[in-house]
């Protein structure tokens, strides 16, 4: 984290410059995220003795689509804003990201589509790339619902016979967290803790579920309790081989069988742009949508392409 002055300056006595190991706390506070979750980190001062007014930080980890980039984190204490450090500190990230081969740069955490937070991203160049809706469903719903339709599917022979849907504790943890990088993305290292059931909001193994065909995974739900009779569910992650059948229906069914024995009474699924799937389920059984997120992402200038090749 160690690094030179910048000759950067945005406002009357502000300087840029890279972390070091004693504003490791400082990032802590304005970032809300480990500091080991950035390759990058950048520190705005201001006054004499220099005070932090505002951090910056560039995730290890890339998103793999719909353009390759990392994510990126920028927080600017209230006296300070509307000054142009923010967009200073986002200049350096740009540049930065350019230099390592990023297409486009994301910010680390989603937004409330209607927030604050997604109107500062947007004056800093950023826009929406994808759409996330949390519904809420009542399990006694899924059961009369599901069981039908995954009798039909057995008997019609459309579930292959190789395939089983396991709880999480089963599976290898390594073939998961592969599955959900390529689809669904994230950092690694964030992603394993909790499927090992490190950190707060790990995935439980008693209530995740994991589709197997022929060995390999091919669907997971993974979710966390969030109350005595709530479980959300994190990820709803199918094969593209196998999305929108059988496997939709049947990996649903278990996880439902058996979040009710631990007395879970509701599911919160989240669900994607993509997941056509899902929230055409969630409008049959009449969930309800009781929030929707943002992604806000800025595309790079060496991922558009030359005015020669829009004309």
């Amino acid at each position: 984290m160690h690094g030179q002055l910048s000759a950067m300056s945005p406002g009357p006595e502000t300087t840029i410059r890279t972390a070091r190991g004693d504003d490791v706390k400082a990032v802590r506070m304005l970032l809300s995220a480990p500091v080991d979750h950035f390759g990058y980190l950048l520190i705005a001062e201001r006054g004499n003795p220099a005070r932090v007014v505002a951090a910056a930080g560039m995730t290890k980890s890339e998103r793999p689509k719909p353009l390759v980039g990392p994510g990126v984190a920028l927080h600017v204490i209230e006296p300070a804003r509307r000054q142009g450090v923010g967009r200073e500190l986002m200049k350096c990230l740009v540049l930065h990201a350019e230099n390592r081969g990023a297409e486009a740069i994301y910010a680390t955490q989603k937004v409330a589509s209607d927030s604050q937070e997604k109107s500062a991203w947007e004056a800093l160049g950023f826009s929406v790339c994808e759409t996330v809706e949390y519904h809420e469903l009542s399990l006694d719903q899924f059961e009369p619902q599901l069981s039908p339709l995954y009798r039909r599917l057995k008997e019609r022979g459309k579930i292959p016979k190789s395939a089983r849907i396991i709880p999480l504790f089963e599976a290898d943890l390594e073939d998961v967290l592969k599955m959900h990088l390529t689809t669904m993305g994230g950092d690694p290292k964030s992603l394993m803790q909790k499927l090992k059931g490190e950190v707060s909001k790990s995935f439980s193994p008693r209530y995740s579920r994991v589709l197997l065909v022929d060995g390999k995974v091919m669907g997971v739900i993974l979710g966390h309790r969030v109350s005595q009779e709530i479980v959300h569910v994190d990820a709803n992650i199918i094969s593209p081989d196998i999305r929108g059948g059988w496997a939709n229906v049947w990996l649903k069914l278990e996880a439902t069988q058996g979040a009710l024995k631990w007395g879970i009474k509701k599911f919160v699924f989240s669900t994607f742009d993509h997941y056509a799937d899902t929230r055409s389920f969630t409008n049959r059984l009449q969930g309800q949508t009781v929030q929707k997120f943002v992604l806000m992402f800025l595309p790079l200038p060496r991922s558009q392409p030359p005015a020669s090749e829009v004309e």
